[in-house]
């Protein structure tokens, strides 16, 4: 038995069974002919209009056009063909009020059981292709949206849906239960209208009022469940992965291995967005969104391995990110290891085959086409923390050398390498880069002198030698202390963003022990 609003009784529900009226206006000409199809075999009479109209009757179903049941043709080049009150009266009568149905028998009016309503595409012909407001103007849809609204209004009278994506599951309802469709399905329909209406106001809104600031006025956050996940960063918290309604391509596609976690969605962002950095071949691995191994090297097997010996304890059960396509010699070295997943832009299909042996790993191909997002959005107490997210590229024409000591015209390689890498390392951080290889890094601590120290006791634990190295902090230097601890070690080279009230005092004593300093006037803090 199927409840409606409280009601179970089978006299009760008949008085939801469809009659046989549909009235099809569309746009998206998706699936409309299977729709349109269905109706004429359940012996609905389909009122349509326009190109609507034209594509069913070209399909050999029965069809009446709108024009031939209200006697008003269309007018201003279509501007108006549906604002009529024989089709508004027939679809927001309540066809259990009397009154209703005598107005509209007045008028010579039917109740329409069913409408299929989708809208002009705004989005894609004026905002997509840039037009001006003459143009955009005319993909304004004043009757699409009328239509909707009245049905959604009307609910419990008329069935409405305003996508072809709602087709298959609405004929599956339909034959279900013998054309029984009961009250919460219509409400959801209704709700998907409402909101479908107002994200299109919106995008108008925007659109009209030609907001070209980064950080507009309003934001209008249309959000739908992409993936439901089995937990949040920690098993007590429910999650849950949401994606813009008008999203049309997805940044990865998941070509095999278990559903993606919280945490594996924070950091295959963080592994994508570095590789993606750079054009050479290019391996990260990530561990808690820090890169916890990084390399560039022309062999993509030793830009792998290279990655692994940044730090081969914390590589265990990481994300390792690519830019380039993994074959099968790549696809054997990463088997040896537990690995949470692999992303890259491509893999040969023997490099899959090898993969898959791991049930439980996941391997992604990245979409590098999708434009990154512009902006970060966070929640705090009371409202949201909105920025553009840290897509800067310090300019190494610009970098200030403000020691007596000069850089050589190669480590400028080197300066490219680390200033991309820090943005991505957790605040306060700190990296030791050496011939095209993370060798080092300090990240998250409230200190800068405590990462400098841990990056420092990282590089030595394993195994490099630091003489050589370029070290690079994501904001300045308090004090000279972090540049001494460097120095003490043998690294000569640092690279900050400047800006202490000691800076000064930094650069005398970079001096006084033969360091080349640079100053980017960048600062990369992330929290």
């Amino acid at each position: 038995m199927i409840k409606l609003c409280g009601m179970e009784t089978n006299q009760k529900l008949e008085r939801f069974k469809m009659t046989k009226k549909a009235l099809i206006s569309v746009s998206d000409k998706k699936n409309l002919i299977e729709i349109a199809s269905f109706l004429n075999e359940h012996n609905y009479e389909i009122f349509s209009t326009g190109g609507t109209f034209k594509e069913i009757k070209k399909n050999n179903i029965p069809v009446h056009s709108i024009e031939n049941y209200t006697q008003s043709n269309e007018i201003m080049n279509g501007r108006v063909k549906t604002i009529h009150p024989k089709i508004f009266g027939g679809i927001l009568a309540d066809k259990g009020n009397q009154n209703h149905l005598d107005d509209l028998k007045n008028i010579n009016g039917y109740t329409f059981d069913i409408l299929i309503v989708n809208l002009y595409p705004f989005s894609e012909q004026a905002i997509e292709k840039e037009l001006d407001d003459k143009e955009a103007i005319e993909f304004i849809d004043i009757g699409g949206p009328s239509l909707l609204r009245a049905a959604a209004k009307n609910f419990n009278n008329i069935i409405v849906l305003s996508s072809p994506n709602q087709y298959e599951f609405f004929i599956e309802e339909y034959n279900k239960y013998d054309g029984l469709i009961d009250y919460s399905y219509r409400k959801k329909l209704s709700i998907d209208v409402f909101r479908l209406t107002s994200k299109y106001d919106q995008l108008i809104a925007n659109y009209l009022s030609n907001d070209k600031n980064i950080l507009p006025k309003s934001i209008n956050l249309d959000l739908k469940v992409s993936d439901r996940l089995r937990y949040g960063e920690n098993p007590h918290q429910k999650s849950a992965f949401y994606i813009q309604n008008n999203s049309k391509k997805s940044i990865w596609s998941q070509v095999h291995g278990k559903q993606l976690s919280y945490n594996n969605y924070a950091d295959i962002e963080s592994a994508f967005n570095i590789v993606d950095e750079f054009s050479e071949n290019a391996c990260c691995i990530i561990k808690h969104s820090n890169p916890c191994g990084f390399s560039i090297d022309k062999s993509p097997l030793k830009a792998y391995q290279n990655a692994v010996h940044s730090d081969p304890l914390s590589y265990f059960g990481g994300i390792v990110g690519f830019n380039f396509k993994v074959d099968q010699t790549v696809a054997k070295e990463l088997n040896k290891s537990f690995l949470e997943c692999i992303v890259a832009p491509s893999f040969t299909k023997k490099a899959l085959i090898d993969l898959k042996h791991k049930k439980n790993l996941r391997l992604l191909i990245m979409n590098s086409n999708v434009k990154k997002e512009k902006l970060s959005i966070k929640s705090v107490a009371g409202g949201f923390l909105v920025q553009e997210k840290d897509h800067l590229i310090d300019d190494l024409n610009k970098i200030e050398v403000v020691t007596k000591s000069k850089p050589k015209k190669k480590d400028f390689k080197i300066f490219n390498i680390g200033l991309k890498l820090i943005k991505y390392v957790k605040s306060n951080g700190i990296i030791f880069v050496k011939n095209k290889q993370l060798i080092g890094l300090g990240a998250g601590q409230t200190s800068r002198v405590d990462s400098v120290k841990i990056a420092v006791r990282k590089a030595k634990e394993n195994g490099f030698e630091l003489k050589g190295a370029v070290m690079f902090s994501d904001a300045f230097f308090p004090f000279s202390d972090g540049i001494k601890i460097a120095s003490d070690v043998g690294v000569k080279t640092v690279i900050q963003p400047g800006g202490s009230i000691k800076d000064q005092e930094v650069i005398e004593y970079a001096d006084q022990e033969g360091i080349v300093m640079c100053f980017t006037g960048n600062r990369h803090f992330f929290h």
